[in-house]
């Protein structure tokens, strides 16, 4: 076995490269993954990844394994956001996931980070293990959903649009729970492929949805607190399904929030699977 011991950041690797590993990575993971560049590319401009922040494992020219970063602020962040944790199958059980951290952690330190953020399936023990190993605590569990709109849901009698220039400030007003990093407001304003439709009653924005139009990912949906329980995000999932026929996903819903959970479910959503958010105060 090689082992790996040189760790440096991931400026100048090109988006090709690291989505031919971040699938070779996850080739046998708990769920399917194959990202295609375009798709990774979406992924690291809704996270915010930077390059510089991120870490790699190197057999030379190789990459063997890689902790994606995003940040909160580009030009100086405190936070970090772990996007995507892989080591290929060639260089597994090595501990390359403490060796990072242990190795970027101090840097990190000195730059003014303070914390890291990520979410891990609940039932990936050796992963939940690692991060352990490397200071991160659960912080929440986040339900995962995915499914097909039901048919004959009902739905209130709204206008739905499309909006080409979110009112993200007012949408904020809409939202009870605290998103995680991938569904903050800011990261699907970030998004190129990012759809937002609103629903207006009375010439008044009552609700909204934006979703990845390119993964049919829903990544924020809302309703006015005054015209919740109505029908409006009904209306709102079924016009996003009529418009983007296919499988809808919705992640990280936190399970301390049973009410958002019962409505993705009777709307036709099956909860797939549960992630922990860990956190590591450094």
């Amino acid at each position: 076995m090689i082992y790996l011991s040189d760790f440096h950041d991931l400026q100048g690797q090109p988006v090709a490269g690291l989505c031919q590993t971040f699938n070779l990575a996850f080739s046998d993971y708990i769920v399917p993954v194959n990202l295609t560049p375009p798709v990774m590319e979406e992924k690291f401009q809704g996270e915010n990844t930077s390059l510089e922040w991120s870490i790699g494992a190197f057999n030379g020219p190789e990459l063997g394994a890689f902790i994606l970063h995003g940040v909160d602020v580009k030009a100086a962040p405190t936070v970090l956001y772990n996007g995507g944790t892989g080591v290929i199958p060639a260089f597994r059980g090595q501990h390359l996931v403490q060796k990072m951290y242990k190795t970027f952690i101090p840097r990190y330190q000195d730059a003014g980070i303070r914390r890291i953020v990520l979410e891990v399936i609940s039932t990936n023990l050796p992963a939940i293990k690692a991060y352990k190993n490397s200071g991160f605590e659960k912080n929440r569990v986040l339900e995962c959903f995915k499914g097909d709109i039901r048919a004959g849901l009902p739905a209130a009698p709204v206008m739905i649009r499309e909006q080409s220039q979110p009112a993200w400030a007012l949408y904020h007003t809409f939202l009870d729970m605290e998103p995680s990093w991938c569904n903050l407001l800011s990261s699907a304003r970030r998004e190129k492929t990012t759809t937002v439709w609103e629903a207006v009653q009375d010439g008044q924005v009552i609700g909204f949805i934006a979703v990845n139009a390119l993964t049919r990912r829903v990544r924020s949906i809302g309703v006015s607190p005054s015209y919740r329980r109505s029908g409006v995000g009904n209306a709102l999932l079924k016009h996003t399904a009529s418009a983007l026929p296919g499988t809808l996903t919705v992640i990280n819903i936190d399970d301390r929030f049973p009410g958002i959970c019962r409505f993705l479910e009777q709307a036709g959503l099956n909860n797939y699977l549960s992630q922990y958010e860990m956190v590591a105060a450094i």
